[in-house]
């Protein structure tokens, strides 16, 4: 049986600074590219832990830039009331489109629960 690390993995997507740092711009650029996303998945995809981007998250919520729904877990998606939703969003999926990367993690993406009892 191999063990799991429970450390997330050192992955870092490519982003610029452009809304801060790296990594403000990577789950900005996420959220445009998924749609709408919750914390775990962002730091799965992130390689850091959920309370880092839980911290992040808040910050750019207070900000205007992304709306939080806290339904069973805390869905994210850019906020449909800034008024200038439609640019920001084009922005963020224009900068995706140069890094491969995000295209990649969209089309892996699970739609649906795992079977219960299925291993990893």
């Amino acid at each position: 049986m191999v063990a799991r690390s429970t450390q997330p993995r050192e992955v870092e997507l490519p982003a610029p600074a452009l809304f801060g740092t790296k990594m403000r711009t990577a789950m900005l650029l996420l959220i445009a590219v998924l749609g709408e996303t919750y914390p775990a998945e962002l730091a799965r995809y992130l390689g850091t832990t959920i309370s880092s981007v839980q911290r992040t998250l808040d910050k750019i919520e207070d900000e205007g830039l992304i709306s939080t729904r806290p339904l069973v877990v805390r869905t994210v998606t850019l906020n449909p009331m800034l008024p200038a939703h439609k640019e920001l969003r084009a922005l963020l999926l224009r900068i995706a489109e140069g890094y491969p990367v995000y295209a990649h993690l969209k089309e892996s993406r699970r739609t649906r629960p795992r079977r219960r009892g299925k291993r990893l």
